[in-house]
């Protein structure tokens, strides 16, 4: 919140106004993407949920894998499947390892502890989330907000004057009314 009311305050600036008035303008043009782009998110860790990925309580190699590690057969790898989400559970590792791929930090070890029927599943899932999220999604994003920039530019003088009459605007409502 704290730089939000900064960057408030560094509208003041003429050599900053510009840059600020075009950040209020993107975050205010990106909010319906952001939305769903979240809901794509949600969407997709939810399949691989429903897949399995990351599950040990489902039957499969993860889960034989972490029974024969508990049982003592196996040593303990350096690097346990998933082990970076234990202590936040399961729904928000699938969410986090999904948003992980939307942003293109593909990481292919919940592949390796699925069935072959699931692997397969999996492989179309994953397909589907770069092309929807990674390909079409974050370009589109990328060019709403060259949009965004582009008006803002055009407009720039008069966004520029508007800022300071609010700013003025703000700093005589501040002034007590015997001052006036």
């Amino acid at each position: 919140m704290q730089i939000m009311k900064t960057f408030f305050y560094l509208r003041i600036f003429e050599s900053l106004s510009y840059i600020v008035t075009m950040i209020y303008q993107v975050v205010s043009d990106l909010k319906v993407f952001g939305l769903f782009f979240t809901i794509l998110i949600v969407l997709f860790s939810m399949v691989f949920a429903v897949i399995g990925v990351g599950n040990t309580n489902i039957a499969g190699d993860l889960a034989d894998f972490a029974a024969a590690i508990e049982c003592g057969e196996e040593d303990e790898p350096e690097n346990f499947p998933f082990e970076e989400y234990d202590s936040i559970g399961l729904l928000a590792g699938n969410l986090i390892t999904t948003l992980r791929v939307a942003l293109g930090d593909f990481d292919f070890d919940p592949s390796q502890y699925v069935t072959l029927e699931e692997n397969y599943l999996y492989w179309i899932v994953w397909l589907i989330v770069v092309i929807m999220t990674c390909i079409i999604f974050l370009n589109f994003i990328i060019a709403e907000a060259s949009n965004s920039y582009q008006t803002v530019k055009d407009n720039l003088t008069a966004l520029v004057m508007k800022e300071r009459a609010s700013l003025i605007a703000e700093a005589e409502g501040q002034i007590p009314d015997n001052y006036k």
